[in-house]
């Protein structure tokens, strides 16, 4: 990391540490609990750093600074510790402790539940609520993932850690999911890097504080090994059709394998492939008649030639702000042609490498990283309410969304006044017309600066045809390009194009025939041991990590359930599949995802309905995943075929 003494790299990292987590650092070492009393009251009224958040609810008041000799003192103990024993004492506080830490990183108490969770998301213990397992798997007892993916990752190494036997297939020959099929010049985490990984594998070596793709699939790689999960995945595995057998209890899963038919069986299934995973196309005539290369962000041709070309990208989302941002530094002129803006969020370290003292602290000092990455996820854990859901008062006070909404909104529009102060024409494209989170806020990877070049051009339109040599929009505007880059996402598809047929036959495309619906966005009524990640509406309360951990948690949970009582099957009852989605309709109803004004994208579903967004916060979703509802389920004895009706299967 440096070429400076050891001795001198330690008091330059603690130098620049934020002096709340050099604390609690030095708690760790010493084992000293008393300096959260002593100490830690010099910190009362000063504003707690770190959050990384926009929807961040926190009111300090008026700010306050930390005495310098206090913060001096915290530093000299904590590099005296650091030389003295770098081997904590407090290695996993117990909860009395961690309550008490965690009220004072953030500035105020933290609920019991929102402790707990953030004691499991900052890696401090894992699986928070688990039920204790009676019984070990039974031989034979076996789970198949579909999805090789970051979710299909933490599946494995959650049921390996179980007992569960599995077999992972991959449509691709190598890890990554997302990660492996978007390989776009400048793709990159839009997530902090301290919060987009795994709680229970940290890394604390990221080089970018928003890591690029391929940094990201080498840490998914290294997850991998060390949890020995590779040689459970069968790559280059596409599966053909997954049907569950009434008889036998047990599903059947056909595949193809380097071009040969294989076929599993298992037990449970776990769809661990997310629900954007086919691009999506424009759907205009002469896509097919344009002379030059088209290229999709999701299938990228790195061969193709962008330097002195004029090269059009059709999109303004997430994907499209980090493509343009690379090409407009390339291309002889790139035109961006904008259907819709979007709201932009500024962080002055998003296309900044971590600074080396930060770095060095985070691999070296115990503890850091997991009280870093607490910050991070400050919002998560105190946010009241959804920044999507309409707080009624303050919109009968203001005409507004809710308090929260209108922060995070007003720091959106700051930050497009500031970066176009002098540029109007510009500022009057980029500004949205519609409530903030009704699409997906992006943050600014340099796009901003990228539309101010002298070689880019920002067109608002949408495609009406594509010539053999340029395009031409809805209102006439024609634009020549060598290169078509298409920047359209993906398409919002819940498993529509698979064979997956359940109790009867009945075909999961035809249970979702009008829209796809789900139990808590993993479970389908007549689909018995069968499991949805990243299912309907159960997205937008946090980062995908976090949610695919709080879903493989309550995966796991519910087959150690089977296990120990002898089930064969388990499934949830229709009448608490529709009474779950019933209420969530009804929520659905005052966020600004259904209230959405002019706002258009893939949140919502053709039919028009919201099938992707949880109108709740990420803490009332993952205190839902904690335990199955034994009465919302109906269960198949093992050595039965006889179903337990819900009210029988109460377990003690």
């Amino acid at each position: 990391m440096t070429d400076q003494p050891a001795a001198a790299t330690l008091h330059s990292a603690v130098a620049a540490l934020d002096p709340i987590v050099a604390l609690l650092a030095l708690v760790h070492l010493t084992g000293d609990r008393t300096l959260l009393r002593t100490l830690g009251g010099e910190f009362d009224g000063v504003p707690r750093g770190g959050a990384q958040s926009s929807f961040n609810p926190r009111d300090t008041g008026k700010p306050k600074e930390l005495d310098p000799a206090v913060d001096a003192d915290i530093r000299a103990r904590l590099i005296a510790a650091m030389e003295s024993n770098p081997n904590p004492i407090i290695t996993q506080p117990d909860r009395a402790l961690f309550q008490q830490m965690a009220d004072f990183c953030i500035g105020m108490p933290l609920k019991p539940d929102a402790t707990a969770m953030g004691r499991e998301q900052a890696g401090f213990s894992r699986d928070e609520g688990a039920a204790e397992a009676k019984r070990v798997p039974p031989e034979g007892f076996k789970v198949f993932v579909l999805g090789g993916g970051m979710a299909g990752l933490i599946a494995g190494i959650k049921l390996k850690a179980a007992g569960f036997d599995f077999q992972i297939a991959e449509r691709w020959d190598a890890i990554g999911g997302t990660w492996m099929v978007n390989r776009y010049p400048h793709v990159a985490v839009d997530t902090p890097s301290v919060q987009y990984s795994l709680s229970f594998e940290q890394n604390a070596s990221w080089t970018k504080y928003y890591p690029r793709g391929p940094e990201y699939r080498a840490y998914l790689d290294r997850v991998a090994d060390k949890y020995q999960i590779r040689d459970k995945i069968a790559f280059n595995t596409t599966m053909t059709g997954c049907h569950w057998d009434d008889d036998r209890n047990l599903w059947t899963i056909t595949c193809t394998q380097d071009g040969k038919e294989v076929v599993y069986e298992a037990n449970a299934v776990v769809v661990a492939i997310g629900f954007l995973s086919r691009p999506s196309f424009p759907d205009v005539p002469g896509l097919d008649s344009f002379a030059g290369p088209v290229l999709h962000s999701g299938n990228w041709d790195d061969n193709v030639q962008i330097e002195g070309k004029k090269v059009l990208v059709v999109g303004t989302g997430a994907t499209a702000a980090q493509l343009a941002t690379n090409l407009g530094g390339r291309a002889d002129h790139l035109t961006i042609v904008q259907r819709q803006p979007n709201y932009m969020m500024p962080d002055q370290k998003t296309l900044k490498e971590v600074d080396p003292d930060e770095r060095w602290a985070l691999e070296h000092i115990p503890f850091v990283t997991q009280w870093r990455r607490f910050q991070s996820l400050v919002s998560l854990l105190t946010l009241p309410i959804s920044p999507a859901v309409i707080d009624p008062d303050y919109r009968a006070r203001t005409g507004g969304v809710s308090a929260i909404n209108e922060g995070a909104k007003q720091v959106s529009l700051r930050y497009i006044a500031e970066k176009f102060a002098d540029r109007p024409d510009l500022k009057a494209k980029v500004t949205p017309d519609f409530p903030f989170f009704a699409k997906r806020p992006i943050l600014d990877c340099g796009y901003y600066d990228t539309l101010k070049r002298p070689n880019v051009d920002l067109v608002e339109g949408s495609l009406a045809r594509v010539e053999p040599d340029g395009v031409v929009l809805k209102d006439g505007t024609r634009i020549a390009c060598d290169v078509l880059a298409l920047a359209t996402g993906w398409t919002l598809d819940y498993m529509s194009n698979l064979d997956i047929r359940g109790r009867g036959g009945r075909k999961l495309s035809d249970t979702w025939a009008e829209y796809p619906f789900a139990y808590k966005g993993l479970e389908v009524p007549g689909f018995p041991n069968f499991f949805v990640t990243s299912g309907p509406n159960s997205a937008l309360t946090s980062s995908h990590t976090t949610l695919a951990e709080q879903q493989i948690h309550y995966i796991v949970e519910t087959l150690k359930l089977m296990v120990d009582e002898e089930f064969a099957a388990v499934e949830v009852t229709q009448e608490a599949c529709d009474a779950y989605n019933r209420d969530l309709e009804k929520r659905l109803e005052q966020t600004i995802w259904i209230q959405s004004g002019t706002a258009h994208g893939y949140y919502r579903h053709a039919t028009g309905r919201i099938v992707l967004g949880y109108p709740g916060t990420n803490l009332e979703y993952w205190l839902a995943l904690r335990r199955p509802v034994v009465e919302d389920h109906r269960f198949t004895s093992s050595d039965s075929d006889a179903a337990i009706e819900p009210a029988r299967a109460v377990l003690t």
